[in-house]
């Protein structure tokens, strides 16, 4: 530390300003670098728990599964509360007719600026470059001796009392005068913009109705699915079977000897979503351009109600990817109607190298599958914990009578 602090001196040669560039700078890199270690060390251990999540699905040690599930979510928890946030994704494939008309207007820039000058590290920046030229004493004592010296000081502050109440009248006058010029200068912009403010609540109502219709469906299906995945992680080498049965055309002579022949998809008992329509229309409301703007005003406020609306509300708006990604019945015929039969036979050796990757793709995809189902159980109790009152709320409420 001693190094770094004599190397910045010389460096900077005792200037002042120079030093607490050198100092912020510093202190952005180690900002950085810590950043990109909780990354790593995140996706890291996360890529380990799902490989194990992975083996248990392929092992049907369901709880294992799902063990690794809810320690991948905690450990996402844990990495967002300890990173700071100075290492960001996203696209920079802008266009430059869109980069040129949304350049920043002066009165933002400079904003910017005095955010940059009163940033935390750039207090501290500026902070350890006075404590190096010693400009600040490293004695907290003398600090608290200042700080007392400061509040004796404010406490013996005499005021006269009859000068205050002598100006009262004219202090009443102003403060009835300011606001009726106001409203006068500034009248039609606040009618303008409660009519805004009446319109934006009326959508953002209509938000809150559909995510508590959504909050409904999900608990009227999310045990059926569950139980489906129970079914399907149990008879996973029968799907791969069938599979393989409509893809290698020479698969009954190959599998008679060794393997179970399974029947048509129709034997198996998977599920059926009967009301997937109501589900659809939920998902296609909340994510229209009509009401995009308020789903992600009130998604924002709750975490897993954000990821819902970031990981899946692209992916579940067709019918037929939310059937397959639930494993129903229909959603396992479109799989294997997607299948292609290939057009030459396969040897013992082939037709086993498949199997093998037929049932580690799958796995992965119910692992997957699994995590998307686990989400829904999230957000069904943070919807209702968001939207409804708890009953300590309503005994608050009514002890402070606004219940309504």
């Amino acid at each position: 530390m001693n190094f770094v602090v004599s190397t910045n001196l010389e460096v900077s040669q005792g200037n002042l300003f120079a030093l607490t560039i050198i100092f912020y700078l510093e202190i952005i890199c180690i900002l950085v670098i810590y950043d990109l270690v909780i990354i790593k060390l995140y996706m890291g251990v996360s890529s380990c728990l799902s490989k194990l999540g992975q083996w248990a699905i392929r092992t049907k040690k369901v709880s294992i599964a799902l063990y690794t599930i809810r320690l991948n979510y905690y450990l996402l928890r844990l990495s967002i509360l300890l990173r700071v946030g100075w290492v960001t994704y996203g696209s920079s494939e802008k266009n430059s007719v869109w980069i040129g008309i949304s350049k920043l207007s002066l009165t933002k820039l400079l904003l910017n600026i005095f955010r940059f000058i009163i940033s935390i590290p750039m207090f501290l920046a500026f902070l350890s470059a006075c404590f190096s030229l010693k400009i600040l004493k490293g004695d907290i004592v003398y600090y608290l001796h200042k700080l007392q010296e400061f509040l004796r000081d404010i406490l013996q502050i005499k005021v006269n009392i009859s000068d205050i109440f002598s100006r009262l009248p004219a202090l009443a006058a102003l403060i009835t005068i300011l606001p009726s010029l106001f409203f006068y200068f500034y009248s039609q912009k606040r009618y303008v913009r409660k009519i805004i403010d009446k319109e934006n609540s009326q959508y953002f109502e209509e938000v809150v109705l559909l995510y508590e219709k959504l909050l409904i469906w999900i608990d009227n299906h999310i045990y059926k699915l569950s139980e489906n995945f129970n079914y399907v992680i149990k008879c996973q080498d029968s799907i791969v079977e069938i599979f393989l049965k409509k893809e290698v055309p020479n698969y009954i002579s190959l599998a008679e000897q060794q393997y179970y022949i399974p029947g048509d998809i129709e034997t198996f008992r998977f599920v059926e979503i009967t009301d997937l329509t109501e589900f659809l229309e939920i998902m296609s409301k909340l994510s229209s351009d009509r009401l995009r703007k308020y789903t992600r005003i009130f998604s924002v406020k709750r975490f897993d109600i954000w990821r819902l609306y970031l990981l899946d509300f692209p992916l579940l708006n067709e019918e037929e990817k939310i059937e397959r990604s639930f494993y129903t019945k229909k959603g396992m015929g479109s799989k294997l109607d997607n299948r292609v039969t290939s057009s030459c036979d396969f040897t013992q050796e082939q037709i086993e190298k498949r199997r093998r990757e037929e049932l580690s793709r799958l796995s992965w995809s119910i692992y997957d599958e699994l995590e998307l189902l686990y989400r829904f159980k999230r957000v069904s109790d943070s919807l209702r914990k968001y939207l409804y009152f708890s009953r300590t709320e309503r005994l608050l409420l009514k002890a402070l009578n606004k219940d309504k």
